[in-house]
């Protein structure tokens, strides 16, 4: 460990300016910024609605009638015994309470409530998505641009050794130090091709950079070299654990699974007797003309009770279709679990490759160069061919590219591992930052609009199931 972070302080101090736009900067303004994470966290508290109008069905529904009523017609279809006059005018306040849904709403409730909290971890799952792209996006402009800074520097070096090379040929020389016309096209081939691989490293910087635009909000300023992600697991065991713990598809999954099993339950609740008491009071006269005084008071009450016998086997093919529902959300779990284990696998192993890999490219780059510098110098001395020097250029560009590319994947990697474990989330990445709290959001809207009755229907309603 202690060599890999030697040699990432090299690779970091090769690749980065002293003072620039740092990684939990970018990600601090993708988490205040970011329309796609904004977008679910208002999708997550309009579905936690779902669980307060779950809840209305064990509170009373009140409402205000008024009617009025004039009617003048044939009493009988002879005219005998002339005409009848209907002339009314009621206004009345009347209450609906469920005393008893055998269980029905308490299901309904327990299926939204788990809905809910698997809106939750959906929004888990897209914050660590827009994480992985965001950090994606910043390790793509900063290999870019140190890929570019490469070709850059590639293409002077041979833009210098095409002068030599020419000015050696047009001069001739002692036998050793002559150069033919074969040298000369050798080294403007290269060139040539140099000037391609840069016009494609801008296109490539150009193109990471509006992404980075996208994800994060703003244009890359001076970016700095991370020194990797926070919250690694020590141990591909203790990965395995916090996954099948905490990886947010998997525990929405979960969820879902909860919300299909209440919906079983809703179902085969549609079968039992349902009680009901409603109220009515209000007063009633003529309507026109009006006149107060022979308004009457107008009240009634009445308890029903409904039990349901046949309905055309629709409650039983109900039933049926939420099992068979349920079976599917037990499978999607299944395959969750194994989607899961398989992310901290190939994660946890490209970390490792990935360090590996800077270790090896830090030891390439630097035996590159000095290879190159050395041939160099020989060549002056015509010990040394116009291939070795092109080639050894070659090797060293192709190093310091593999080099970028290295540490780029290497970081991305650890942010896939993160999100794997649930650990790609605002409170691990941004400690010192305000979170969204979406159990708060679920906890406002099981309470919002509570009425005292609603603690003892509830209770009676859960009981037996």
């Amino acid at each position: 460990m202690r060599v890999f972070l030697a040699a990432l302080g090299l690779y970091c101090a090769a690749m980065s300016p002293a003072v620039g736009q740092t990684l939990q900067e970018s990600l601090a303004m993708v988490y205040r910024g970011n329309p796609t994470l904004l977008g679910e966290q208002a999708n997550q508290r309009a579905v936690t609605e779902n669980s307060a109008q779950a809840r209305s069905g064990w509170r009373p529904t009140v409402s205000v009638n008024m009617d009025a009523n004039y009617q003048q017609g044939p009493y009988t279809s002879a005219f005998a015994l002339g005409t009848f006059t209907s002339n009314y005018a009621e206004g009345y306040v009347s209450a609906k309470q469920t005393l008893y849904s055998f269980g029905h709403v308490a299901n309904q409730v327990r299926a939204a409530d788990a809905r809910s909290r698997a809106e939750g971890e959906t929004l888990r799952l897209t914050e660590s998505q827009v994480f992985t792209s965001a950090i994606s996006a910043y390790m793509d402009v900063l290999r870019d641009r140190y890929v570019l800074d490469v070709r850059v520097a590639d293409l002077e070096m041979l833009a210098r050794q095409v002068r030599l090379i020419t000015s050696r040929y047009n001069l001739g020389g002692a036998p050793g130090e002559q150069v033919t016309r074969t040298d000369v096209e050798q080294a403007e081939t290269r060139r040539r091709s140099a000037e391609v691989a840069l016009a494609q490293a801008r296109a490539t910087l150009a193109a990471s950079e509006a992404n980075f635009r996208a994800v994060i909000g703003v244009m890359p300023a001076q970016l700095t070299m991370p020194d990797g992600l926070p919250g690694l697991p020590p141990s591909i065991e203790q990965a395995v654990r916090l996954a099948v713990a905490a990886n947010p598809q998997l525990a929405q999954m979960r969820e879902v699974k909860s919300a299909t099993e209440a919906d079983i339950d809703t179902a085969r609740s549609q079968w039992g007797p349902q009680i009901q008491a409603q109220g009515l009071f209000g007063t009633v006269g003529p309507a026109a003309p009006f006149r107060g005084r022979e308004y009457a008071e107008e009240i009634g009450g009445t308890v029903s009770l409904v039990q349901p016998l046949y309905n055309g086997d629709l409650y039983n093919s109900q039933i049926r279709q939420a099992r068979d529902k349920d079976e599917q959300a037990r499978q999607n779990l299944e395959q969750a679990r194994r989607a899961a284990l398989q992310d901290v696998v190939t994660n946890w192993r490209a970390v490792e490759s990935g360090r590996q890999a800077i270790q090896a490219s830090l030891a390439e780059v630097q035996s590159g160069e000095t290879t190159l510098k050395g041939y160099q110098v020989e060549y002056g001395y015509g010990l040394r061919s116009t291939t070795d020097v092109l080639y050894a250029d070659q090797n060293l560009r192709a190093a310091q590219v593999d080099l970028a590319t290295s540490r780029h994947d290497t970081i991305v990697a650890e942010a896939k591992l993160l999100a794997s474990i649930g650990r790609l989330q605002a409170r691990d990445l941004l400690p010192g930052t305000r979170h969204y709290n979406s159990g708060a959001a679920l906890q406002r809207a099981r309470t919002r609009g509570w009425e005292p009755l609603q603690t003892p229907i509830a209770a009676l309603d859960r009981a037996g199931w």
